[in-house]
């Protein structure tokens, strides 16, 4: 059945630069789980060669802070549905977000409770970018049952993370200026996620056999979940007071995001290796 033509919007183009970032961040989060795991090795050998020792030593200190830049690892995706009338059947919008791991701040602190445990806290900032793909089935002007392909990319969404890691440490001291801390506990995340909050498509014209994502619209939510952390830090102190460390710690959970289409469940937090300044007092 005909219909009658609509006229068109303009010409639309997709940034298939965007599907690119895609795969770089999957490739890059694979390289990065290589020398996580060889920084863990190296973490749970010193653990283990001064343990014998350094298990009848005792710590001496009130407590102790630490400020780190770090990388974590992991991939975060998950999708969403859109869906709306175009020439009087429905138009619909998948869309498949993908983020990577990234740097982030680490900022650490306790005091100690008993002989050589801790009670601490670490607060963790992490920001990466988010990449989406959109794909959309749009009707024809003139046909009925006869939709259309089109597809779209963004790359300029934003995934943030706030982690508040709650932990019990015990720190072992392995001579006067190294030592290692083992620590663990829940973690509290709060996460910003950008969606895609509507799509603006294009007629290319006559026969109207194609069309184009011109835009798409986002919009931020905010959520928070729980999650689980443990971690190895090796500290090494250059005077009595300051010093310098490397830590590798797994911190992560999940968080429920009213995304379009249903609620999805993403992962949060991931492997996390970072080195910075270390403060006894």
């Amino acid at each position: 059945m005909l219909r009658a033509p609509r006229a068109g919007l303009g010409g639309g183009h997709v940034e298939s630069s965007a599907f690119e970032v895609s795969s770089q961040m999957q490739r890059f989060g694979r390289a990065t789980s290589w020398v996580v795991s060889a920084v863990g090795v190296l973490a749970v050998s010193v653990v283990a060669v001064g343990w014998a020792e350094a298990q009848m030593q005792a710590w001496q200190d009130i407590g102790y802070f630490s400020i780190n830049y770090s990388y974590q690892s992991g991939d975060r995706a998950f999708g969403e549905s859109l869906s709306e009338t175009v020439f009087a059947e429905e138009a619909t919008y998948d869309v498949s977000h993908l983020s990577g791991g990234g740097g982030q701040f680490d900022v650490g602190w306790g005091l100690r409770v008993w002989r050589n445990l801790a009670a601490g806290v670490a607060v963790t900032s992490f920001s990466t970018a988010d990449g989406a793909v959109i794909t959309g089935s749009v009707p024809h002007p003139l046909f009925f049952s006869r939709p259309r392909s089109a597809s779209f990319a963004r790359a300029d969404l934003e995934h943030k993370e706030l982690g508040v890691h709650v932990q019990a440490a015990w720190v072992i001291p392995i001579n006067e200026k190294i030592s290692v801390t083992v620590a663990g506990g829940p973690s509290f995340f709060s996460v910003d996620q950008s969606l895609i909050s509507g799509v603006t498509t294009s007629e290319i014209g006559a026969p109207f056999d194609a069309v184009a994502i011109a835009s798409a619209a986002t919009a931020s939510v905010s959520e928070s979940g729980v999650g689980g952390n443990v971690g190895v830090d090796a500290t090494y102190m250059v005077t009595e007071q300051l010093g310098g460390g490397l830590f590798v710690r797994w911190a992560g959970g999940t968080v429920d995001i009213p995304a379009n289409g249903g609620t999805q469940s993403i992962d949060v937090g991931g492997v996390q290796v970072g080195i910075g300044l270390r403060a006894r007092f």
